[in-house]
């Protein structure tokens, strides 16, 4: 047994939102994935990925048709009704660990920030929420070990990082459109 325990699943969620979008097959999911802006915060090998679907499709998440447009016959996968249900749950729920800022939170944010102003809103107000929960428990336990203490206060200031950068980038509808109106 590894040693390192998954908590989260955000490779299958991220499967989901762009099954969502448009029915694909595996192979140009994968690359529609890597090729995404989310290549950029995690990558997953082709092998990795295509297990991942097959447990997907068994878990009832993803359904699938048989395509000939090509004329090589591909099975397309689509996102069930049930697997369109978790994944809009899932994008605006806050992520439950700080850890999963980096990863998840960050995909998370993607499919909001395609989803709309609304969207965004309600993923970084459940988010910050989370993140003053996350600051009182740790304000809440003091070691008098210098390493556990060192780890608290290192803690501590990663949330307080974090809630400042999500105070800082917290988007406008708009987030990537500049105002460059001039004075008459």
């Amino acid at each position: 047994m590894s040693p390192r325990q998954k908590t989260t699943f955000t490779y299958e969620y991220t499967v989901l939102g762009f099954l969502s979008a448009v029915p694909m097959h595996a192979y140009a999911l994968h690359q529609t994935i890597v090729d995404s802006s989310l290549g950029k915060i995690w990558h997953i090998k082709q092998s990795a990925f295509y297990a991942i679907v097959a447990r997907m499709v068994e878990a009832g998440f993803i359904g699938g048709f048989d395509s000939d447009d090509d004329g090589r016959g591909k099975r397309m996968l689509t996102c069930t009704a049930h697997g369109e249900v978790v994944f809009h749950v899932w994008c605006r729920a806050s992520v439950a660990h700080a850890r999963d800022m980096r990863i998840e939170f960050l995909a998370k944010l993607y499919f909001c920030t395609l989803q709309g102003p609304d969207a965004v809103a309600t993923l970084y107000a459940n988010q910050v929420l989370r993140c003053n929960e996350w600051l009182r428990q740790c304000s809440t336990v003091v070691s008098s070990d210098p390493f556990v203490h060192a780890v608290q206060r290192y803690r501590y200031g990663q949330i307080q990082a974090t809630i400042a950068w999500m105070e800082e980038y917290q988007p406008t509808p708009y987030p990537f459109i500049l105002d460059v109106t001039e004075e008459v």
